[in-house]
């Protein structure tokens, strides 16, 4: 395990969170479009372009990588559009064939051209975040990685264009066709955002690596994309996901993992943040306050409380109408046996109801308070309306509507019912009480 120092590790984890910073601009926006693949498509896509940059100039300048990867993006787009329409393949497919091709061609050429030019194919898929800050320079007496420099101007460049046409890329993204109808050139904001993050991947291919940018420029938009609809919040969760996944991300390789794996030695930094960020995005989808998991769950958990509590009141409503009384336990076994729900759920809606001043338990015996037994008058109005409604105008046959009742009845509310009611005959002059298909009355109005 080794001591952190901030000329080291302090680097590495702003290089990390700079090139997640430069990949949330263009990541939200490739999310947000449903056209995540292109930001993998890209990232391998520009790798011949860079070869073949690196070929020509043999030098690493940014401008003239920048310019390969551009070509090499551009190229991809032509060519998966071309193939999609003159070959009549679907355009994802099309796609994954232009980029594993140009990947595969990159790779040959970065072999070819490994000893004449300063390029290590490893670097290129892996990355070598942990070597970036030996490449310094200095600036105000402080060595600054050239890393830092090239992830934060492409940051502040990301962050530039998007401001500039915000509202035209907030439009394209969400509703392309009425973007084209204002006149908002869509293939042009298209070719904005594939420039953009053409040129994140280029600025972060030497440090973090194809693998790794990846990983940055979808997983924190699509993490953040399950807090947040609005494109500004998704681009701010965006960023604080990248930056949290580069700070644990770099703790784990250099502390956690030689502390738990045999021999102390640290593991790869890019390799951890990707791995973090997708144990960042599981995270995400299991607590995320409206589409998480356990908000699902205990949303369903409530919905199935409820329908449980409302068959509760309207059983013993009915039991009432007989006069018969049951205890609690017979209540229950009778919510078990005839509406089939688990005992667990029929223990825990009495007692629920019971709590709340619905039904009273006194004397041995379930009776329903008047709120109660106005609660189970509706329901039971409900029922018995929607049978009425289901034989009268579905034509469904007498011994078919109580189950499909069952299931409206929970989802019908006041103005819903009086609606039933006259479409079932009942009128304000008419004294005559509805009957169901059973023979058994309509329970009277009861709301307000």
């Amino acid at each position: 395990m080794n001591v952190w120092t901030w000329a080291v590790d302090g680097w590495i984890i702003a290089i990390g969170a700079l090139g997640a910073l430069a990949c949330a601009i263009p990541g939200t926006f490739l999310v947000v479009r449903r056209t995540s693949m292109l930001a993998d498509a890209i990232s391998h896509a520009v790798l011949p372009g860079i070869a073949v940059a690196f070929l020509l100039t043999g030098t690493r300048d940014p401008f003239f990588m920048f310019l390969g990867a551009a070509t090499a993006g551009l190229i991809v787009t032509l060519a998966s559009s071309s193939l999609a329409r003159f070959a009549r393949i679907d355009s994802g497919a099309a796609l994954g064939i232009v980029f594993t091709t140009m990947f595969a061609l990159g790779l040959i050429l970065i072999v070819q051209v490994a000893d004449r030019v300063d390029l290590d194919p490893s670097c290129v898929l892996y990355g070598a975040v942990e070597l970036a800050p030996l490449d310094s320079t200095l600036i105000a007496a402080i060595e600054v990685p050239r890393a830092v420099l090239v992830l934060g101007g492409v940051t502040l460049l990301n962050a530039l264009v998007a401001l500039l046409f915000w509202k035209e890329l907030k439009l394209m993204a969400f509703d392309p066709a009425l973007a084209k109808t204002l006149g908002c050139r869509p293939q042009l904001m298209e070719s904005i955002i594939l420039g953009m993050a053409a040129a994140t991947c280029v600025a972060a291919f030497e440090s973090v690596g194809s693998i790794l940018v990846v990983a940055m420029m979808i997983i924190p938009a699509a993490a953040a994309r399950l807090f947040s609809d609005r494109l500004c919040g998704v681009i701010v969760g965006a960023m604080i996901i990248g930056i949290i996944a580069a700070v644990l991300g770099h703790w784990i390789a250099t502390s956690l993992a030689p502390a738990l794996v045999a021999g102390g030695r640290d593991a790869s930094s890019a390799g951890s943040i990707a791995a973090t960020l997708g144990a960042l995005l599981v995270l995400c989808i299991i607590i995320a306050p409206r589409r998480g998991i356990v908000v699902r769950l205990a949303h369903r958990w409530l919905l199935t409380l409820r329908c449980a509590r409302e068959d509760a009141l309207g059983l013993l409503w009915r039991l009432d109408e007989d006069d018969r009384s049951v205890d609690v336990a017979t209540l229950r076994a009778l919510l078990v046996g005839g509406a089939e729900i688990a005992p667990l759920l029929a223990r825990v809606a009495l007692w629920s109801l019971v709590r709340d001043g619905r039904i009273d338990r006194g004397d041995g015996r379930a009776t329903l308070t008047e709120r109660g037994r106005a609660e189970g008058a509706s329901l039971v109005r409900s029922h018995r309306l929607w049978e009425i409604y289901l034989m009268q105008r579905l034509a469904l046959a007498k011994d078919h509507v109580h189950p499909t009742a069952m299931v409206l009845e929970h989802i019908t509310d006041a103005a819903l019912r009086e609606r039933l009611a006259k479409a079932g005959g009942a009128s304000a002059a008419s004294s005559q009480p509805l009957a169901d298909p059973h023979g058994r009355s309509v329970p009277p109005k009861t709301d307000g």
